[in-house]
């Protein structure tokens, strides 16, 4: 079972990246050819259709719900539950706002695809203080131009049983500077597709909320803030989920 598993993610990664490279020259189209600003939406676009081909040809279906939520006006910061390498994919297509995902700025050295990454992500820097109030100071600089962005407030794998480890308070502290609004994105049955410490996926059906905004005019304070998204997640998670149904919710 393992070996077919190999030789199917394999194959994925394959198909993905033979995919994106006939596109590159689109890219650079949209580079050249369309404002700062506009550019996220064409890339957003390209990138549906890329992932939308690759899902068909690997056997992978998504369920997106709660659409409905959605202000296409209104710039966000989308965040998502993190628990292993197939929540990078629920997020890329299963997204239905525009977004830039933030990425650690040794991706933008990757041949040919760095350029890509520099354009449809924003690089991140996490080395020491400064370089982290930098990158700051470029989410703010992103948001502030109406574009939005996806962030995963956990940091990291949640590794536990939980429905959700404990949140950093970077998303909320963006929010909270720009008035931007929090876009809850709940994925409900991520730790089937692939296991949390493995490189490793598998055919699957791939199922993303989108939750009701939450904007930061009403919240005096990041740990107020926080607490009351989490608390919306978490509950979200155990009200759609299998896997947390036993939990009580907060």
């Amino acid at each position: 079972m393992k070996i077919l598993r190999l030789l199917y993610s394999i194959y994925a990664v394959i198909i993905i990246f033979l995919l994106f490279i006939p596109a590159i020259p689109i890219y650079v189209i949209i580079k050249v050819f369309v404002s700062y600003p506009q550019q996220q939406y064409w890339v957003h676009k390209v990138n549906r259709i890329i992932f939308l081909v690759w899902s068909s040809l690997v056997a992978i279906r998504y369920d997106i719900k709660g659409v409905e939520n959605i202000d296409f006006h209104q710039n966000y910061i989308a965040i998502c539950n993190h628990s292993n390498l197939g929540d990078l994919l629920a997020s890329a297509y299963g997204i239905q706002v525009p977004s830039k995902p933030l990425v650690k700025k040794e991706l933008l050295k990757v041949p040919i695809f760095g350029q890509l990454f520099a354009m449809a992500s924003v690089p991140v820097d996490r080395k020491d203080h400064d370089a982290r109030k930098k990158s700051m100071e470029r989410m703010e600089s992103e948001l502030n131009q109406k574009i939005s962005l996806i962030i995963f407030p956990e940091g990291t794998r949640n590794k536990t049983n939980n429905p959700l480890k404990e949140f950093y308070n970077g998303a909320f502290q963006l929010s909270l500077n720009t008035g931007v609004p929090i876009l809850p994105v709940i994925f409900t049955n991520m730790r089937g597709f692939s296991d949390t410490n493995s490189l490793l996926i598998q055919p699957w059906k791939i199922e993303v909320i989108h939750l009701t905004p939450i904007y930061p005019q009403g919240y005096s304070n990041v740990e107020e803030y926080k607490d009351a998204v989490f608390k919306m997640m978490w509950n979200s998670l155990v009200d759609n989920s299998d896997l947390y149904k036993s939990f009580e919710k907060l």
